[in-house]
């Protein structure tokens, strides 16, 4: 059962999986590598010194030395990052760099072109050349590549025990070779090494025969007791050893020798062995090693013998059990090599070879008896030999190493000539580090004659114990005659070993390396300067040419204003003359703002800021800017005159330019002859001679993309600046600090005039310096205010029980109770449950309007006290509204009738039920006029038409009308007290707009709006209590209330500096936790990078006045050819669902979803229903049906439709419209051209939403494939995602689930990274059983006892790469981590690709800044490549 266990667990463990067909896989590598892609590798460091920067890059070698790359591929990687390299982004380089079989396997994917995969590199088919014979590897395809068992890191020795004979079995078999012949033929000594007999040196004989004599001299005397004879024999000894001593060597292999000498056992052993092989135990050598891992491991005879070479491993074993008794148990202790002979450096040069041959053969004995203990589990006294092959495997695995792995080296005809590659793990710390990494050796001999391929692999084997294991005596558990070439290089051997040949190698690249960035640097400043000094020469002899240049176009461009001023000075005099001028004077005359214009024009010569002030009819607005122009015109500097005046609006802007032109009596604005123009989105009319131009603030603002200094402009005017929108804050902040960096001694300084009707004028004159205010009174009439009380009692109105503005069916206001005496939320509440169950009296006792105060409506009806108890006052009375508008109808004076509605929905609303009564219907219904920002500029100016004389003008607009513009002939106003705001949502993380009261200032200025011609009258649809006691005096800043992520990438796209430090200096400074909101979802969604530096994706946004994830899912649409289905769910989350939810259709609306669901898109790409896991493409589909029914069918059909499955059409309508207002900021910035049709006939929206879900478009090619849509949904909403458990980090998900109080009940269970979260029951995807992955994106969390996601979209791991956050690549283990919470599986190799396919993404985006109508995105490899993956995703099946 463990085993069980322990598998289920790794399962657990594992994230999704990626999968990536080869030629997909082959293609993108190709595909990058041939391509100019950014580097991953970070920049280098200056700061670092030459030592510093080479200790880091030794570090970098040996890490990826000991992952298992060979020397050639590391010092490619290096090469090519160069000072800048880490582990991490070596490591990249390698994955997509190197091919697949070339690579480790734990970082490959397993793509070869054999069966056999490989974790070592190819070997060169060259010999080796440098001193420690290391081959260094090279691309060679052919060679076979490896398969080998990966150990986790918490396995132990212990653990390996029970599979080593399997562990060695399969790498025995995995290197069988066509061509070797069997072992018995190539093991079994035949006698050709007797040659290799080495001869004893004679001045060692002589001294060990006096050695031997004189101990067994002192033997005899002490049997015989006599002293004298022991005493000389003692002082033959003592000199001897002196002898001894002096050549290096010491006495303990003499005395051994002597008790052989007196043991018959030695006699008898040594006549059945042979004198020649006791010489050549005599000679076996070891090799250096470093340490070896502790713990002891034992082979069982089987695993020898499988391997067909027992029979010659017993016969020779008596040898090795003979010999080794007869060797002595030294200490156990590891000895250096080179501390072992560097003892002989010195001597060497002055001792007889003959001596130095047998200090060498002191040493090996030495070493022979003290570390014998390190073979444990590998070999002991009396087991059968091996062959060299079995015992190197033995101590890699003892070691912790990998595998030996054996390549032929090709190239030598019928030669055997193998190398050997070995993966080490480093050592030690400090000065007893040992370095590990991949080694391959080859036989230091290439003409050394070889038997077979056996036999080759046996030698390089040999070769390899005694290079990598010095420590240990290697020479005794092998078979002969590899123990004779041990021997052989041990009197050969040099004093470097394999270590220090391997640092110096590696030390000297670096240093190559360091040393080329040097010469390269200093070559590269070498020509810089000299190329600086040919060019200040250069410079220096254009320098007076360029200057004169300069001032001739000076002079000339001061020329041709001079002959401007004087040209529209004498226009100026020549219409004053007119009549119909002088007429048009004598109105402006009357308006209260012409007694201050010498005022104004004073204060403007004196100071830069002036405040002005006036209330609603004072003129500012038309002539303030004209004293302007006026005055430059008749002062003679006309030509130099440009006024910019903003509004917040578009309407306003188009009206206000019209108007004044009307006052000049010049053409419309834009036209020859005309000064004035003005300019908004989508529209525009000016010409050079401009002087004056009207536009909204966020035109100014572009202008300041620009030109910074706003370089040509004299006058600044912002209109409304009491609104306090967020771009009119912001554009202040600019213009003070624009203002403050002017050169006191500028002679054409920027002058600011900001203008309100109702303002704190105080908040802005200490805003500006303390600048000057002009206040200018109103010309308003009288007006007359009804308020709610009022008008029940007038019309005498009796509020429906079933009315929505009732509170009688137990809904309550979302407002709080604020006062104690009225009735508390505890009482409301009771009486409501009580109610229910039948008592009645307390509907009738008690009063439900938290709001109503009693003493405040004595003299009221009692109807109206009635109304007053059961009313909702959070709720428009429509009803209400309809019987007022009659009524002043039926009972009021002619005049137009201006009604403020909160909303688009509202205003449609209103208008289809007038139209559809019989008082405003028939021909009556076309002066039944809506007003706000989506209607078109030819229909906005029907609003200031009048009607024919029996027909009453009906205005239903939004706050637009507050201000912004005046209609002449309204009378009366109906406000309903509302408007809407956008706020920001943190658990939305989308600004939404809000339904709110508006402020007392407000309600002022819409009362005035029914004043202009004569006395009025408004009706307030609020109560005075309200108006005096709830209502806020002023509205509350947009930059207090809004999200700021538009904002902060408007201060990034204008080089404004640190978002906070310039956001602190506004008029009043948001909140720190809003600033840091923001700035955390630009880095989030990749607006931001490093130092609050602008990605290319987020100048783009920048552009793009909406919200940063809606303007980031229309811009990926559009480049990934999915446009239109992405315009309408980016309008569907703008606005909001087009679903109804009837009481108690609930079930039948989820079934009309369904149905839905099972509408393709058109295409073929829509195949797999699973696929379908969302309620955005439920969206796409809906409106898809729509719009074709509309366009085919028309409207009635539409709206059967609608009806039939459970649509709003008004909805619908909208979302068509922001559609077409969508694709127009696309093609504001140049990713798509509108047709030129359109451009002349802006109105036409149906023609121009057709085109935008034309199919053959290019943008739209793949509109009708769901893997491409959710992928870019992931790119829109993300980091609005969830994920399961199998897609969170371990680590990350133990924490979730403490918190988590969900029991385990075969449902998936969803977390945002932060705590669990669940589906809502509005969702496609909540009744779902299974999901294909386990990520998801949603629009919104909703919290009530539960926290819910509010429309979902599953979606796949690809589209979490490619679009998601930050990716952490875990090379060694195959993980990639993003954003640190959520877990994908894939080889490195994949998962870097994955990381430089973002980064072509993101130079791809850097050309769409550059000139984006040039850029042809769809034709791009990369693009093309990322769509081929996400189909291919989309068809895997999972």
């Amino acid at each position: 059962m463990a085993p069980k266990k322990n598998k289920q667990k790794a399962k657990a463990q594992s994230g999704p999986k990626l999968q990536i067909s080869a030629e997909n896989e082959n293609r993108l590598r190709r595909l990058l590598l041939n391509s100019a892609r950014p580097t991953t590798a970070t920049a280098a460091d200056d700061t670092l010194t030459k030592a510093q920067k080479a200790k880091k890059l030794k570090a970098v070698y040996e890490k990826l030395s000991c992952e298992g790359f060979g020397n050639h591929q590391i010092e490619l990687s290096l090469s090519a990052l160069r000072e800048a390299a880490t582990f991490e982004s070596a490591l990249d380089w390698l994955c997509l760099n190197l091919p697949g079989n070339e690579l480790p396997l734990k970082f490959s994917t397993g793509i070869s072109h054999y069966d056999q995969g490989g974790s070592v590199g190819v070997i060169s088919n060259q010999p080796a050349v440098d001193a420690a014979s290391i081959t260094i590897e090279e691309e060679a395809p052919e060679s076979p590549v490896l398969i080998r068992r990966q150990w986790k890191n918490d396995d132990t020795l212990d653990s390996r025990l029970t599979s080593q004979a399997d562990w060695i079995r399969q790498y025995v078999e995995q290197q069988e070779e066509d061509e070797s012949e069997s072992w018995e033929d190539d093991i079994f000594f035949d006698g050709r090494s007797a040659k290799h007999k080495p001869c004893e040196p004679r001045s060692y004989d002589v001294i060990a025969k006096e050695y031997l004599a004189a101990r067994l001299e002192a033997t005899k005397a002490k049997e015989k007791r006599d002293k004298n004879r022991q005493e000389q024999a003692g002082h033959i000894i003592r000199k001897l050893k002196q002898e001894l001593s002096a050549l290096g060597l010491s006495d303990d292999s003499l005395a051994l020798e002597h008790e052989h000498e007196i043991s018959y056992t030695f006699k008898s052993e040594r006549a059945s062995t042979g004198p020649e092989a006791v010489d050549c135990f005599k000679e076996k050598t070891p090799c250096d090693t470093e340490g070896l891992a502790s713990g002891k491991t034992e082979v069982a005879e089987s695993d020898v013998e499988s391997h067909s070479m027992v029979e010659h491993l017993v016969k020779s074993g008596s040898l090795v059990v003979h010999v080794e008794k007869d060797s002595a148990q030294g200490e156990v202790g590891d000895i250096e090599l080179g501390g072992l002979f560097l003892e002989d450096a010195s001597p060497s040069e002055i001792l007889p070879p003959d001596i130095l041959k047998v200090q060498k053969q002191e040493k090996i004995r030495r070493l022979s008896e003290k570390n014998l203990d390190k073979l444990d589990g590998i070999w002991k006294k009396g087991d059968p030999q091996k062959i060299p092959k079995a015992v190197l495997h033995q101590l890699c695995q003892k070691s912790g190493w990998e595998a030996p792995k054996f390549d032929k080296i090709l190239g030598r005809g019928k030669i055997f000539s193998y190398t050997v590659s070995i993966l080490r793990k480093a050592s030690g710390r400090g000065k007893n580090r040992k370095a590990g990494g991949l080694v391959t050796l080859q036989l230091p001999d290439q003409n050394e004659t070889v038997e077979s391929a056996e036999d080759a692999q046996n030698k390089v084997a040999a070769y390899a114990l005694y290079k990598l294991f010095p420590d240990i005596p290697v020479h005794l558990p092998i078979t002969e005659p590899y123990t004779l070439l041990i021997m052989k290089w041990m009197e050969g051997e040099s004093s470097t070993n394999l270590e220090d040949s391997e640092k110096n190698h590696r030390s000297g690249f670096v240093d190559s390396l360091l040393n080329d960035n040097s010469s390269a640097a200093t070559a590269s400043v070498d020509v810089t300067d000299y190329k600086c000094l040919q060019n200040i020469g250069r410079l220096q002899e254009n320098r007076n040419s360029t200057i004169a240049c300069h001032q001739q176009f000076s002079q000339r461009e001061t020329y041709i204003k001079e002959r401007e001023s004087a040209d529209l000075r004498q226009a100026q005099h020549s219409k004053m003359r007119t009549q119909r001028y002088q007429d048009m004077l004598n109105i402006r005359a009357t308006l209260p703002i012409a007694a201050l214009k010498g005022d104004i024009l004073k204060l403007m010569e004196e100071h830069d800021f002036l405040v002005v002030c006036g209330e609603t009819g004072s003129g500012k607005t038309t002539q303030v800017p004209q004293f302007i122009l006026d005055d430059m015109i008749e002062s003679g500097h006309g030509g130099y005159c440009n006024i910019i005046c903003t509004q917040p609006r578009r309407i306003a802007a188009v009206s206000v330019a019209e108007r004044v032109a009307d006052e000049r009596c010049e053409p419309s604005p834009g036209s020859d002859g005309s000064l004035i123009g003005y300019q908004v989105r989508l529209d525009s009319a000016r010409n050079e001679k401009t002087r004056l131009l009207f536009c909204t603030t966020g035109i100014l603002l572009r202008k300041l993309m620009g030109d910074q200094s706003l370089s040509g402009i004299t006058h600044i005017i912002v209109d409304e600046v009491h609104e306090r929108s967020l771009l009119g804050d912001f554009l202040l902040i600019v213009l003070k600090n624009l203002i403050e960096k002017q050169s006191t001694n500028s002679s054409g300084k920027l002058k600011i005039i900001l203008m309100s009707a109702t303002v704190d004028s105080s908040l802005f004159s200490r805003y500006f310096n303390n600048c000057p205010v002009v206040t200018a009174e109103g010309r308003t009439h009288p007006v007359t205010t009804y308020f709610l009380e009022d008008i029940y009692d007038q019309i005498e109105y009796r509020l429906a029980s079933d009315s929505p503005a009732s509170l009688t069916d137990g809904t309550f206001p979302k407002g709080q109770i604020l006062q104690r005496d009225v009735v508390t939320n505890s009482r409301g509440k009771k009486n409501l449950v009580l109610s229910a169950w039948g008592d009645e009296s307390l509907l009738s006792e008690e009063h439900f309007n938290p709001y109503f105060v009693p003493s405040y409506y004595q003299l009221c009806s009692e109807q109206t006290q009635q109304n007053m108890k059961r009313l909702n006052e959070d709720v428009i009375d429509y009803d209400l509204l309809e019987d007022l508008i009659c009524f002043i109808d039926e009972t009021c004076d002619e005049g137009a009738i201006l009604v403020f509605l909160p909303g688009m929905s509202e205003i449609n609303y209103l208008h289809d039920k007038l139209v559809a009564s019989s008082q405003f219907g028939g021909p009556s219904s076309e002066w039944v006029i809506p007003l706000h920002s989506a209607v078109a500029s030819s229909e906005q100016k029907r609003v200031f038409l009048r009607p024919p004389g029996n027909i009453r003008k009906v205005v239903i607009a939004t706050n637009i009308a507050e201000t912004s513009i005046t209609i002449d002939d309204v009378i009366y106003v109906i406000d309903c007290g509302k408007h809407k705001e956008n706020r920001y949502n943190p658990q939305k993380k989308l600004s939404s707009m809000v339904e709110d009261w508006i402020s007392r200032a407000n309600a002022t200025q819409r009362r005035g709006r029914a004043g202009r011609v004569k006395p009025g009258i408004c009706f307030s649809l609020y109560t005075r209590h309200r108006f005096e006691k709830l209502m806020r005096p002023y509205q509350v800043p947009e930059m207090l209330r809004m999200p700021l992520v538009e904002l902060c990438l408007q201060i990034k796209l204008l080089s404004l500096g640190y978002i906070k430090p310039f956001l602190s200096e506004a008029l009043e400074p948001p909140k720190v936790e809003a600033m840091d909101s923001a700035i955390s979802l630009l880095y989030e969604v990749g607006a931001l990078e490093g130092d609050e530096e602008l990605t290319p994706l987020g100048h783009h946004l920048a552009k793009l006045p909406v919200d940063v994830l809606i303007g980031k899912m229309m811009l990926y649409g559009a480049m990934f050819g999915c446009l239109s289905p992405i315009l309408s769910v980016a309008a569907f989350l703008s606005y909001k669902s087009p679903f109804v939810y009837p009481k108690d259709e609930r079930q039948n609306v989820e079934r009309a979803k369904l149905t839905l669901l099972n509408d393709k898109l058109d295409g073929p790409g829509n195949t797999n229903d699973i696929d379908r896991q969302s309620d955005h493409l439920l969206m796409m589909t809906a409106y898809k049906r729509w719009e074709r029914i509309l366009t085919e069918k028309g409207a009635k059909a539409a709206q059967k439709f609608c009806n039939s499955f459970f649509l709003s059409c008004s909805v619908m309508f909208m979302i068509r419209e922001m559609r077409v207002q969508f694709g127009t900021l696309l093609a504001d910035i140049g990713l798509i051209t509108l047709p030129k049709d359109y451009q002349k006939n802006a109105k036409k929206i149906g023609s121009l939403d057709s085109w935008l879900s034309d199919v053959s478009q290019p943008f739209n090619i793949y509109a009708h494939h769901s893997s491409i849509l959710k992928a870019i949904l992931c790119a829109g909403l993300y980091p609005n995602v969830a994920a399961g458990e199998q897609g969170i980090v371990a680590a990350v998900l133990s924490s979730l689930k403490q918190s988590s109080s969900s029991a385990s009940s075969g449902r998936t269970v969803w977390f945002d990274g932060r705590r669990e979260v669940h589906i809502h029951p509005s969702s496609i995807n909540n009744n779902s059983k299974g999901f294909q992955y386990p990520f998801l994106v949603f629009l919104e969390k909703v919290e009530t006892n539960k926290v819910f996601l509010r429309d979902t979209s599953v979606i796949s791991p690809y589209s979490i790469l490619l679009f998601g956050g930050s990716i952490d690549v875990l090379h060694q283990t195959g993980q990639l981590i993003i954003d640190g919470w959520l877990k994908l599986t894939a080889p490195a190799q994949i998962a870097v690709l994955f990381k430089e396919l973002r980064l072509a993404l993101h130079s791809i985006l850097k050309e769409l800044i550059r000139k984006p109508e040039n850029a042809t995105v769809l034709n791009n490899e990369i693009i093309k490549s990322i769509i081929t993956l996400l189909l291919e995703e989309g068809s895997i099946p999972q």
